[in-house]
């Protein structure tokens, strides 16, 4: 740990504060020459230790800074950042030569390829370069050619590039730059899977391993796939770590569960697994030094297999440090083997640090490790107060309870700052979990191994597996009687997480005093109290100024989504973007924690403004996370799958579903807010329209901002004969600034002093026109692009009016000067 620890510290501090790293190596080189200098000198063991903490917390420095550039400046972007559409946030298409990192993956939306480019161009010249790309192919021609795309194989393939949205919001970490540091630099699309050609087999070891994985795959597929294809998927993700074919529902039902672990190649799979070797090879006659051995070949063999997880990492390296020290007869504490085996992922891959997997795995490890045999003997010391003496049976329960909880104890605060989740289910359902997902694996594995000699051999075991799988989810169904065991909560601030996380340390230490272990308890639950209690108190920050309104405008990509924060603390949400793939639920993973962060705990009003995707694709999170009173529906559709999703979600939050139409009025804690469109409908809709967008004109003193929609030139004529003036007009560009809205003839009746565009970073669409842009500039409005410019909050008090970015501008205005712009 003297190691470990300073080591893992250093490389998070390198990546965080982004410090120079000329000045890192040199003050590594004087601490290295002074340890060196103190041990030949045979210093104080103190004073060697302190030095010894210095360099390999200096050290950890310097590899977390150098990779940390190296991952956000690779030779790929540098290209592309050289390439002329660059300015225009997309380059080609081009041709992409480069090694698959990953089997290709079907998604809802065709196939997700991710490479590390090797040379990239014209196909008569090719330029070296490295870099992570992720490419989705589109159109109906991959199906047939998908088997050939696997890990290891160099591939040519034609695509257009971009850089990865950042979603630049209050709250929200910058997602462009999670993915550098997951080795993603572009992302880009593929029209057709005949584009993609393989251009070369991998190595013989890769080749063997992507064979072995689709064996697996069709193997799966027959013995457990004809009693369920969910079972399958599930049986697959076990045996493999591929986790494609589970479906969103199942998905969400386990992480809510908390079981979702089990599924995810960890500790317990590869402990079965060595525990499979160990007793075939003693089985066998085999001397153990021998079957260890083997068994250390065959693991990592198939950690080589299934992929380079955190996780399986982890396991593996344990795995193989404790029979690597057997061999040598030699024994080490669990908490050196974690420890060795963090050390070895760090060196190799220092931003794991940083991936969600390896905090959980370790986390959870380290918990289990530091905490379990302490609190299994109280657990087993409650009921023998009355059964002397304690039946045998009564240990392995309390031991897996008393793990349970030390895991969760550990995991629950990052669980919150990950995930915005906390789950309590997990300590009833893992008692199900483990055992399932342990007869998962093993029938499973059987079931592989007698398919070999003939399919109906594998029947049984494949049936089996379906129904440990099928008991695995269908266990998640406790939440559905008790929902209140999950919960979402904002991401706890860095103080809390300093308290819980000392307490828990604090907890952990042998031989301290009953009055400091009550202190630690204390600490612990006041923490943990605050964590889950966040959404059911008033927000300390993130509120706007006393007597102020904020309206923020948030960057959600190619959709919509706006927030209106009155000064007596109500807010409406109208929009809250949206996707096509239901995996990317941009409501709970860029809405809400923006929400959160802007101080909002419930909601007043939630608007849709029509149903289109990018507008109502998120409101089905914002409504269960943040239960508004109302929901506002303008023209209704009957028959529309996500607007009845949504109004039952808004029914199970208790919210009241009311219809508005031109003409109603409303006050909102002091601000108007008047819809001006649309009119009561004369016949029945059966799809979404643009039009039929709510309109709404918002507020407050001398200052009014419109919120139009999505609706077109034709609607247009008409909102600009319903709005009355104003001193100052701020307006939301209508329909991402596409060239068939914002008519002449509005941005001359809304004369607005800020327009805002909400549109994503390089869009197919060309969002915005260059001549909308134009129009309003010609009217002396300061055009601001949520895609460029990140989130644009606007602030004022009815009578000044402060706009800033996330991209860090800002701007004054006064509204009885116009748009005549104040000095900030």
């Amino acid at each position: 740990m003297l190691v470990a620890v300073p080591l893992l510290a250093g490389v998070a501090t390198g990546v965080w504060l982004s410090m120079p790293i000329g000045v890192v190596r040199v003050v590594l080189g004087v601490v290295w020459v002074a340890t060196v200098a103190a041990a030949s000198l045979r210093a104080a063991p103190l004073a060697l230790a302190v030095l010894l903490v210095a360099g390999f917390t200096t050290s950890g420095l310097l590899l977390g800074a150098t990779r940390h550039v190296a991952a956000l400046e690779t030779p790929l972007a540098r290209w592309f950042d050289d390439q002329p559409g660059a300015a225009g946030g997309r380059v080609g298409p081009v041709l992409i030569e480069g090694r698959l990192r990953a089997d290709a993956t079907p998604t809802d939306y065709g196939v997700t390829l991710r490479l590390m480019v090797e040379r990239i161009g014209r196909a008569d010249l090719l330029r070296p370069t490295s870099g992570g790309v992720r490419l989705s192919v589109g159109g109906r021609r991959w199906s047939g050619r998908m088997a050939g795309w696997r890990a290891g194989r160099l591939v040519r393939v034609y695509a257009t590039l971009r850089r990865p949205a950042a979603y630049r919001n209050p709250g929200v970490a910058d997602q462009a730059r999670r993915q550098a540091m997951r080795g993603t630099a572009l992302i880009g699309s593929v029209k057709s899977g005949l584009l993609v050609d393989v251009a070369r087999r991998g190595s013989v070891p890769a080749e063997l391993a992507s064979s072995a994985r689709a064996a697996v795959r069709r193997g799966i597929g027959r013995s457990v796939g004809r009693h369920g294809v969910r079972s399958a998927a599930i049986v697959t993700a076990v045996l493999i770590g591929d986790r494609a074919g589970l479906d969103e529902t199942t998905t969400r039902r386990m992480q809510e569960g908390g079981t979702y672990h089990v599924i995810a190649i960890s500790g317990g799979n590869i402990a079965i697994l060595a525990g499979c070797l160990l007793l075939l090879g003693r089985s066998a006659g085999l001397r153990p030094r021998r079957v260890s051995g083997a068994a250390i070949l065959l693991l990592v063999a198939y950690a080589y297999l299934v992929g380079h997880e955190a996780s399986v990492a982890r396991a593996t390296t344990a795995a193989v440090i404790v029979l690597g020290a057997g061999l040598l007869d030699h024994r080490t504490p669990p908490v050196n083997v974690l420890a060795v085996a963090a050390i070895g992922i760090v060196l190799v891959s220092p931003l794991a640090l940083f991936d969600a997997g390896f905090l959980l795995t370790f986390g959870a490890t380290l918990g289990i490790v530091l905490g379990t045999s302490r609190l299994g003997d109280t657990l087993c010391r409650i009921p023998a107060r009355w059964v002397d003496p304690l039946p045998r049976w009564v240990t392995p329960p309390m031991t897996l309870l008393a793990a349970t909880l030390c895991a969760e104890a550990a995991l629950m605060p990052v669980g919150a700052a990950l995930f915005a989740r906390v789950t309590l289910a997990g300590l009833v359902l893992n008692f199900l979990a483990i055992p399932l997902m342990t007869v998962t694996q093993l029938a499973g594995m059987a079931a592989l191994g007698l398919e070999v000699f003939h399919p109906l051999l594998a029947n049984p075991a494949g049936f089996l597996a379906h129904l440990a799988a099928t008991g695995l989810v269908e266990s998640t169904r406790l939440l559905d009687l008790w929902p209140w065991l999950v919960f979402r909560v904002p991401a706890p601030s860095t103080p809390v997480l300093v308290v819980y996380y000392g307490g828990l340390m604090w907890l952990f230490r042998t031989g301290i005093s009953a009055r400091a272990r009550a202190s630690a308890q204390i600490l612990l639950a006041l923490a943990a109290i605050w964590v889950v209690s966040a959404l059911s108190r008033p927000a300390l920050t993130g509120g706007p100024p006393a007597g102020w309104m904020r309206v923020s405008f948030l960057d959600v990509g190619q959709a919509d989504a706006t927030l209106v924060q009155t000064p007596s603390g109500r807010s409406l949400l109208v929009d809250a973007g949206g996707s096509i793939s239901p995996r990317s639920d941009i409501g709970s993973r860029v809405v809400a924690p923006a929400l959160w962060a802007l101080g909002v705990r419930r909601l007043d009003v939630a608007a849709l403004s029509h149903g289109d995707p990018d507008h109502i694709g998120g409101l089905g999170a914002v409504v269960q996370d943040f239960a508004p009173r109302e929901v506002w529906e303008g023209v209704p559709v009957p028959r529309h799958r996500q607007l009845d999703a949504l109004r039952l979600a808004a029914a199970n939050a208790g919210a009241a579903w009311r219809r508005v139409t031109a003409g109603d009025r409303f006050d909102l804690g002091g601000v108007s807010i008047a819809v001006v469109h649309p009119p009561p409908p004369d016949w029945e809709r059966v799809r979404v329209r643009n039009d039929d967008s709510i309109v709404l004109d918002v507020r407050y003193g001398d200052v009014a901002v419109l919120l139009p929609g999505d609706i077109g030139q034709e609607v247009e004529g008409r909102v600009a004969n319903a709005i009355d003036p104003v001193a100052f007009r701020i307006v939301k560009v209508p329909h991402h600034g596409s060239a068939g809205s914002s008519s002449p003839g509005l941005v001359e009746a809304t004369e607005p002093c800020v327009a805002v565009i909400s549109a994503g970073q390089a869009n197919p669409f060309g969002h915005p026109a260059p001549e909308v842009v134009r129009r309003y500039r010609d009217t002396g409005a300061l055009v601001l692009d949520t895609g460029r410019d990140g989130a644009v909050t606007v602030e004022t008090d009815g009578r000044e009016v402060w706009v800033r970015t996330e991209g860090g501008r800002r701007f004054g205005f006064r509204a009885d000067r116009r748009c005549e712009q104040l000095e900030s």
